[in-house]
């Protein structure tokens, strides 16, 4: 079957992201025998929609939806106008079934399937479900046993009868046809998973939800295959877009030194947690290629990290950051300011903390992005923040009372102190404008990097 592709993700904050998603989806297409299109709308116009649509024929339309909004505050901005335009002008221009799907979609499943009058849905990892629904739909068959597979007639659902979080050791994501090379030329790193699942229990996040709770690594072998083929490609500069990368730490440490021992010469970022990083880890982080890790700290006070459910102390925190410094190695610290219990007092002393490590950077959020089916969702609702009835498609946050009043003060205050703190719903060092400024002078990586190597 000939399949469409779509990727609507237009954000280029804080970094333009490649459909790293719609690519194991393409692996495993052209693994079955099927053919395929990207249009990609971060870095292609628009109006490559109708002319490929009447080029191509396809048999059916996967959309992807990465985000429902930019999870920002105050200044939020929901994207869901922007899809349901897109699949209006898809209806327009094509009878073939509408198939959605991504991370965003997953999280709003229902609601998103039926206002966006799509026909069907597929909740987590898509390649298997993908395959077999295409199966069907080219056999005329049923596809009511499919896993994590939503469909819909009317107003009338068929919702999955079996669950499956997906192999992600079959599939090789497949790049050719995605414009890559645009995302390397604009700034952008390439991207690799080398896991799905998070075990952690930090209560407003969705990975749980959307790749489950146990963490499924790729082979070694695998994740070094693609990495070669990227940096003999040019693309040598690469983001791991794990949940946490370090997790599992030996098989963190098992595919660094296989790195180092395979003399693959890369540079590296991701995205980590405090937990379980020794001196080991940081060593061989440095040694193949790693030139900088964004945290997910959240806060440093001990009574807003137990809040917040974290796995790691302050100890913790401070262990690492001073790990990385003696290593010479960038490290970002990323904050929510604002979550359960959190007072002007535990606010300070995340502040001063933060000071005192003296990280390369501060990636600081106000409030949390409330998401149905965690934990902080039901503590929103017991403490009448929202009702079981809110439509949460529209953004909502957690922010705590005592803090509210203070933020806006509060958060100039600390723009003015520390230049190298970035507060992207507030629009302080985090703007388009910007972005593209330093992209402009020749900054790859993330943007937090790029800030803190332009201020030296």
């Amino acid at each position: 079957m000939r399949v469409l592709l779509i990727s609507p993700n237009e954000e280029i904050l804080p970094d333009p992201v490649f459909p790293l998603g719609l690519a194991f989806l393409a692996g495993a297409l052209e693994k079955a025998g099927h053919t395929y299109r990207v249009i990609d709308f971060c870095v292609q116009p628009v109006d490559e929609l109708p002319r490929t649509i009447k080029s191509f024929a396809p048999d059916a339309v996967c959309i992807s939806i990465r985000n429902v909004d930019n999870v920002a505050y105050p200044h939020s901005t929901s994207y869901y106008p922007q899809y349901a335009a897109l699949c209006k002008t898809v209806r327009q221009l094509s009878d073939r079934p509408i198939i959605l799907g991504g991370a965003g979609f997953s999280l709003f499943a229902e609601q998103l399937l039926q206002e966006l009058d799509a026909d069907f849905g597929i909740i987590g990892s898509g390649e298997e479900p993908l395959l077999a629904l295409l199966s069907a739909l080219e056999e005329k068959g049923a596809f009511g046993a499919i896993p994590n597979l939503l469909s819909r007639t009317g107003d009338s659902f068929g919702r999955p009868r079996s669950k499956s979080r997906g192999n992600i050791t079959q599939t090789q994501p497949a790049r050719q046809g995605f414009p890559l090379a645009m995302y390397y030329d604009q700034g952008g790193m390439a991207n690799i998973q080398t896991k799905r699942g998070c075990p952690f229990n930090c209560i407003y996040c969705s990975y749980p939800l959307i790749e489950g709770n146990v963490a499924r690594t790729r082979p070694i072998g695998d994740v070094l295959a693609e990495i070669t083929t990227l940096v003999a490609a040019g693309y040598d500069e690469i983001y791991f877009v794990d949940s946490v990368f370090n997790y599992p730490i030996d098989y963190a440490k098992q595919l660094c030194r296989s790195i180092i021992d395979e003399k693959i010469a890369v540079r590296w970022t991701c995205y980590g947690s405090p937990y379980g990083i020794d001196e080991e880890a940081i060593r061989l982080f440095r040694q193949s290629g790693c030139i900088g890790i964004e945290f997910g700290t959240d806060a440093l006070s001990p009574v807003t990290l137990n809040a917040m459910g974290k796995s790691f102390s302050v100890d913790d925190v401070s262990r690492v950051s001073k790990l990385c410094t003696d290593y010479d190695l960038p490290f970002c610290h990323a904050v929510l300011a604002g979550g359960p219990g959190e007072t002007l007092a535990t606010f300070n002393e995340t502040v001063d903390r933060l000071a005192a490590m003296q990280p390369t950077a501060v990636v600081f959020m106000t409030g949390i992005r409330i998401i149905p089916g965690t934990a902080l969702f039901d503590l929103a609702v017991r403490e009448s923040i929202i009702t079981a009835e809110t439509d949460m498609l529209q953004p909502v946050f957690y922010l705590s009372e005592p803090l509210r009043p203070l933020l806006e003060k509060e958060i100039k205050r600390l723009s003015r102190l520390h230049k190298n703190w970035i507060f992207p719903g507030h629009s302080i060092r985090s703007t388009p404008l910007l972005a593209k400024k330093l992209r402009k002078q020749g900054f790859r990586g993330p943007l937090w990097l790029n800030l803190a190597q332009k201020s030296r």
